[in-house]
């Protein structure tokens, strides 16, 4: 009798442990997740020697529905990308999420393999594709693994990890630990590791930006611990209307903007 009361009580602890974790990343989506975002940023590349590259992009996103959302990254500088367009359909319940690549160079719309190690650098930066659009939580395993600080700030520590290796491939970690502040639920640092377990790189919340009740990562940093390139990205005129129409999200758009 009490081994079985033993094991129900662990049972119901580890319920209650992983239904703390699915509140936690809800009420984290809902904080910084509106319906609909526009902007620009700037994206700074720097690589170890201290040499730098500048990117500037106008950026939309727009949940189509509870299963889609969409998103359009148009490259205005330098010269040499001007012009070029990323538009992104994700999907949130195992559909195949698909993304485009415009090349004016080439005057051609080419389908990017997100299936290869997340797909590939965005831009040469240390943000995968992947990193850039909305996985399905359902591809994930979560374990609330303890809390931390990021600046002084009290955060909750998950772990996130593809269930299945394959899946740790497509997204291209093998797991990743998400600092979570507790006073407002917005995402403050990423540690991400590689195939082998090994520290790969870190994701820093320099800014938040707040609009209405929502509380978007304004200011971001990317460094790959193990090159020491940095990509940071800086988003100016960030807000959330109440419609961005449809047509911005196709291919005729993509091209022809």
């Amino acid at each position: 009798m009490f081994l079985r009361l033993a094991v129900f009580c662990f049972l119901s602890l580890n319920a209650a442990y992983s239904l703390d974790v699915m509140e936690i990343l809800d009420r984290s989506d809902a904080a910084i997740h509106p319906p609909n975002l526009q902007g620009s940023f700037t994206m700074t590349l720097t690589s170890k020697r201290g040499d730098t590259r500048v990117t500037k992009v106008i950026a939309y996103q727009k949940k189509k529905d509870e299963n889609r959302e969409d998103r359009l990254f148009l490259f205005t500088f330098p010269p040499s990308v001007k012009g070029t367009g990323l538009l992104v359909h994700s999907y949130f319940d195992r559909g195949t999420d698909r993304m485009w690549i415009y090349l004016p160079a080439v005057g051609k719309i080419k389908r990017v393999n997100l299936s290869v190690s997340g797909g590939g650098y965005f831009m040469g930066s240390d943000f995968t594709y992947s990193d850039l659009i909305s996985s399905n939580r359902e591809d994930f395993r979560y374990d609330l693994i303890g809390d931390g600080k990021v600046n002084g700030q009290d955060c909750y520590v998950i772990r996130r990890q593809g269930k299945t290796r394959g899946l740790q491939r497509k997204y291209g970690y093998s797991r990743e630990e998400h600092f979570i502040r507790k006073s407002d639920f917005v995402p403050v640092k990423i540690v991400f590791y590689d195939m082998a377990g090994d520290l790969l790189k870190e994701l820093s919340v320099l800014k938040v930006h707040r609009m209405g009740t929502y509380s978007y990562p304004s200011q971001v940093r990317m460094e790959n611990k193990q090159t020491g390139h940095k990509s940071e990205i800086v988003f100016e005129d960030l807000q959330s209307p109440d419609d961005i129409p449809d047509e911005y999200f196709t291919h005729r758009y993509l091209q022809n903007y």
